[in-house]
């Protein structure tokens, strides 16, 4: 009896410990693999830390996928290379998504773009006659407010609305746009807070734009925009689109840098370009129309020279002869016959004594 009662006293004791190692090893060993192992192991169902791999369940690994964001232009945005947007009566404007956050308004004359970046809006441009219609276009699709506004160049005809952003809109500008708002004092151009000589990199959000200085083809401070991630570039006031140039080819100031300004834009790698004016959007198509149509008129300004007599009006009889020439070269191209002779002027002086 005694060797029976012994033999059941041990029996229970051998499941007693049993279980308590089972409950005091097992979750040891659990947390252990929890912890994982020094190996990091990649494109697999492991979570690996300081110890063991733990498997983790597809469920888990859905729930934190890795988001890769790749911006670029709509395939669909070329069209408005070739037909103009349809504007809405009613506001006045279009506008219109051209790539991944990026956008173009345009009210058939004037054109400008902006940003959408998660952290605010930057804004490039803000021309007189769209004024409030910025805010409105832009409030049409995003609730993000403006943070930053850029300048193409000074004149007020293209950024003339810019002072009606918030006070703390942040605004950038090529140092010469920037000590030429500071002489004007004019309320209208809020005077820049950030400025450059030759190259700026504006990162904000997911977006990035970069500013390049390539000599004033235009005014003072000329500047192109570019978005790489979109291939889309900005340079206001260098040319129309399938257009002739406004009078004394867009009031340049420097018709050498005008010219040059073409084959350094062609040099960027882009597809479209927001040009400031027309109803459409340019191509490089367009821009090495625009090189070819300006030589061409500076051509003419030559012939004229080494054919017209001198006279009372000579530069005038040049201006005329080199339009007329101009006009028989280039009949159906839009707007060809409203300035043909002021643009002869600036040529022909170009031509004669620069």
């Amino acid at each position: 009896m005694k060797f029976l009662f012994f033999a059941l006293i041990l029996f229970i004791f051998s499941i007693g410990i049993a279980h308590a190692l089972q409950f005091d090893i097992v979750p040891n060993v659990d947390a252990a693999k929890a912890k994982g192992t020094f190996l990091t192991e990649t494109n697999s169902k492991k979570v690996c830390g300081d110890r063991l791999c733990s498997e983790v369940s597809d469920e888990t690994i859905s729930q934190k996928p890795v988001m890769i964001t790749k911006k670029g232009l709509f395939p669909s945005s070329m069209d408005y290379t070739v037909n103009e947007p349809e504007i809405d009566s009613e506001k006045g404007y279009a506008v219109i998504e051209i790539g991944d956050g990026l956008y173009w308004i345009t009210d058939g004359t004037y054109q400008m773009m902006f940003l959408t970046t998660g952290e605010g809006v930057i804004v490039v441009d803000a021309p007189m006659g769209l004024g409030s219609k910025i805010q409105q276009a832009i409030s049409d699709v995003t609730l993000e407010k403006v943070t930053h506004l850029i300048y193409s160049h000074i004149h007020k005809d293209h950024v003339g609305s810019a002072s009606l952003f918030s006070k703390d809109t942040t605004y950038i500008s090529h140092i010469d746009t920037a000590k030429h708002l500071a002489m004007k004092n004019d309320p209208q151009r809020p005077i820049p807070s950030i400025t450059f000589d030759n190259q700026y990199t504006l990162s904000v959000g997911d977006q990035v734009l970069e500013l390049s200085y390539i000599g004033a083809f235009h005014s003072k401070g000329d500047i192109v925009i570019s978005s790489p991630a979109h291939k889309v570039i900005m340079a206001v006031d260098l040319f129309h689109p399938n257009a002739a140039p406004f009078q004394y080819f867009g009031i340049t100031r420097d018709m050498g840098e005008h010219i040059a300004a073409h084959d350094k834009i062609l040099a960027m790698d882009w597809e479209i370009i927001i040009s400031g004016h027309e109803p459409i959007l340019g191509t490089p198509e367009h821009v090495k129309f625009n090189k070819e149509f300006t030589l061409a008129v500076l051509d003419n300004a030559i012939i004229a020279m080494q054919t017209t007599q001198p006279s009372a009006n000579y530069f005038g009889d040049l201006a005329n002869k080199c339009a007329e020439l101009t006009i028989e070269q280039y009949p159906d191209l839009k707007d060809i016959e409203v300035s043909p002779v002021e643009n002869c002027v600036t040529m022909v002086f170009y031509a004669m004594i620069d």
